[in-house]
């Protein structure tokens, strides 16, 4: 902990220019700040970190155990062939890994959790609402999807085609569920997705067919209900040369009708053939017989010519005339023209077989026509059947054509399905723990940047230049004892050292046609002002030049008492009040200067400096001294140092280490930047030697041995 002690806690010195290397770099300057930081806030980040350990400790046993199920596929690459042209414009491994991250990011995708969820149903699966804690109300599908798809982790194997995917559950159970019917799900849509259209004429035939399939079942139901209910017997059917559409059909009323009809003119035919012979019979009684035969005969024959052109020659009356001409021809051939008279009989018998065949026939004909007035609808029908008969046959043909064949196989194939886990694979305490470490790291790492951030004291050099715009002259030491003085006098002490590399800047600093009175002044007392001056005075004193200091604090008289000067011997504020007129110099001889103490502690020291007799006093003794020294009152709440800083040739603003605000620092140059008052650079005081954690040391190499160097 650094000295608050008055003016004994003198600063040191540092060597500008000298020892390690510069760190202008601005994040080496932020990690030697941030370091320093960590440092002092070490017992806080050992809380942080030891609370985040057992936070982890705590997390991992609350954890609900977790269980991983594994099912593993193999997806083979599918190549759809390329030209020279494309070899030379596609790598090989590159088309390759192209497609493998394609199907890595599909086996990721929303769209196949909501296939999963859509072909397990999970959103209504009691065990799957119990594993994640769901309520009983309604699981939307799309929720089911999600939490399937923060199950899932896709695992490539590495120089291989197989790929684990891998389900992560408090169920044992539902996990290897989710494991197998995601790799399911994504072979059967990797299937459709190749052989889709296929896939998708295959289904529209089977739907068309099976709707075909009921059309024609109720077609043919229907027709059969209506001939069952009109009588219709059909007993075949004549195609036409093509097989197609039927062309006409044989019914039981038709084929009786053509019975009968046959069986009428064969019994039309016989009765006309009896009648023939009878009427020959019959005419052989008479002289001329025969010749009337033949003249019957000739006159039957004229009348079958001209009906066989009119009629045609399957006409019954044309039948008919050539059975008589046959009678006649062997009426006129027999001998006498006499046959037996058996005759009569077999005709009568002829004559009451076509009366009983024509009533029959007539019967069946009426039958015949009624079903016609009923083929109609019946043809309707059976014009309905055989339309959806073609139509299924020909869907029947296409799908047959399609065939199973045609679809190929899958470039993808389930290798092992998942089996439910016999032990959980989580929480594991490892892993919670590494997670803490780097939370614990995180925190640590705000709290110091934050730490850091809000303390706005002077830490860093780098500071004084960034944020203030002052060039630094020197980094001085904390004084290692109490006596200042001692250590001041000491040629080789770290103090002495510094004041030295600072009399050198300072010396650079200031300009060539400036006056040759340097000003010491800082923010707030207590920052090393005062002994600065004073081992400024020394260090030029030590180079041979003839120096002066004085001691304008005149509300304090800090460098007076540092000195052993009591304020009953007259001073400045004697000589400003005009109560002596010559100022009293007193020569320091251990020192090796003179000096201008600060007299008595006057109540109105601002209304001195006003009065203008500083500004002669000043004038005169440039004419004796190389250099004049001057110990000002701070800056904030008082005017005095303004008042001064007009008739310095340069000002040096001290800041403590560690302890002054910038802010504080920025306010008062804020007041002491006015026209005439020339800041030539900073001093930074009471940097501590032992504990340099933010560079004010290694940037200007203190804590070595340095032989005094000239101005």
């Amino acid at each position: 902990m650094q000295s608050q002690l008055d003016m004994s806690a003198a600063p040191g010195g540092a060597s500008y220019g000298y020892g390690a290397p510069h760190f202008d770099d601005a994040l080496e300057l932020l990690l030697a700040r941030l370091w320093a930081r960590a440092k002092e806030l070490k017992y806080v980040l050992l809380f942080v970190v030891a609370g985040t350990i057992l936070l982890g400790v705590a997390v991992t046993l609350l954890q609900t155990p977790q269980y991983n199920a594994s099912a593993r596929i193999e997806i083979s690459r599918i190549d759809a062939g390329s030209d020279a042209s494309e070899d030379l414009r596609f790598d090989m491994q590159m088309r390759d890994r192209q497609y493998y991250e394609t199907q890595y990011e599909l086996l990721r995708s929303r769209f196949l959790a909501e296939r999963v969820a859509d072909a397990e149903n999970f959103a209504q699966d009691p065990d799957f609402r119990e594993a994640f804690g769901l309520d009983e109300g309604n699981v939307s599908p799309r929720a089911a999807a999600n939490r399937i798809r923060s199950t899932i982790t896709i695992q490539p194997i590495e120089d291989s085609n197989l790929v684990d995917i891998v389900s992560t559950s408090p169920s044992a159970e539902v996990s290897a569920r989710i494991a197998n019917a995601w790799a399911e799900q994504f072979l059967a849509a990797n299937y459709e997705k190749r052989f889709g259209d296929t896939q998708l004429a295959r289904d529209r035939l089977e739907n068309q067919l099976a709707e075909l399939r009921v059309a024609l079942e109720d077609s043919e139901a229907r027709l059969a209900q209506y001939a069952n209910e009109n009588q219709i017997v059909v007993l075949n059917e004549a195609a036409t040369e093509t097989g197609g559409q039927q062309a006409r059909q044989e019914t039981l009323s038709t084929s009786q009708l053509s019975a009968l009809n046959q069986a009428l003119i064969a019994a039309t035919l016989r009765r006309v053939e009896a009648r023939s012979a009878l009427d020959a019979e019959r005419a052989a009684n008479d002289i001329d017989s025969a010749a009337a035969l033949r003249s019957r005969r000739a006159e039957a024959e004229a009348q079958l010519a001209n009906l066989r052109t009119t009629l045609g020659p399957g006409n019954p009356r044309v039948q008919a005339l050539e059975a008589e001409i046959e009678s006649l021809d062997r009426s006129i051939g027999s001998e006498g023209g006499i046959m037996n008279s058996a005759r009569q009989a077999a005709y009568e018998r002829a004559l009451r077989e076509e009366s009983e065949l024509r009533e029959r026939f007539n019967a069946a004909r009426g039958a015949y026509l009624d079903e016609q007035n009923l083929g109609t609808e019946y043809g309707i029908l059976r014009r309905e059947v055989d339309t959806n008969r073609e139509l299924y046959d020909a869907l029947l043909q296409r799908y047959t054509q399609l065939g199973v064949g045609e679809g190929g196989s899958n470039n993808m194939t389930l290798i092992e399905q998942a089996e439910p886990p016999g032990a959980p694979s989580g929480p594991s305490l490892t892993r919670n723990l590494m997670i803490a470490l780097i939370v614990a790291g995180v925190l640590s790492l705000a709290i110091i940047y934050l730490a850091d951030f809000f303390d706005r004291s002077l830490r860093h050099i780098s500071q004084v230049r960034q944020q203030l715009g002052l060039q630094v002259l020197g980094a001085i030491p904390h004084a290692q004892s109490s006596d200042v003085l001692a250590e001041l006098e000491d040629p080789k002490s770290q103090l002495t050292e510094a004041y030295a590399s600072t009399r050198t800047s300072m010396l650079s600093a200031l300009p060539d046609n400036a006056r040759r009175v340097v000003m010491f002044t800082s923010t707030r007392p207590a920052e090393g002002k005062t002994v600065s001056s004073l081992a400024m005075a020394r260090s030029l004193e030590r180079v041979g030049k003839k120096v002066v200091l004085i001691d304008l604090d005149m509300r304090r008289a800090g460098l007076s008492r540092l000195l052993g000067v009591t304020a009953k011997v007259k001073g400045m504020s004697e000589y400003l009040s005009g109560s002596s007129s010559e100022p009293n110099i007193l020569h320091l001889e251990e020192h090796g200067i003179d000096f201008l103490p600060s007299g008595s502690l006057p109540s109105d020291s601002g209304d001195l400096l006003a009065r203008g007799g500083l500004g002669q006093l000043l004038t005169d003794l440039e004419a004796r001294y190389d250099y004049i020294i001057i110990d000002s009152p701070p800056v904030l709440g008082l005017a005095d140092a303004v008042e001064i800083g007009h008739l310095a040739g340069g000002v040096i603003y001290a800041m403590q280490a560690n302890e002054t605000s910038i802010y504080a620092i920025r306010n008062a140059l804020a007041r002491l930047r006015q026209p005439g008052v020339q800041i030539i650079g900073a001093l930074v005081t009471k940097v501590d030697h032992r504990n340099d954690e933010y560079g004010y040391g290694s940037e200007y190499g203190y804590g070595y041995s340095y032989e005094p160097r000239e101005a």
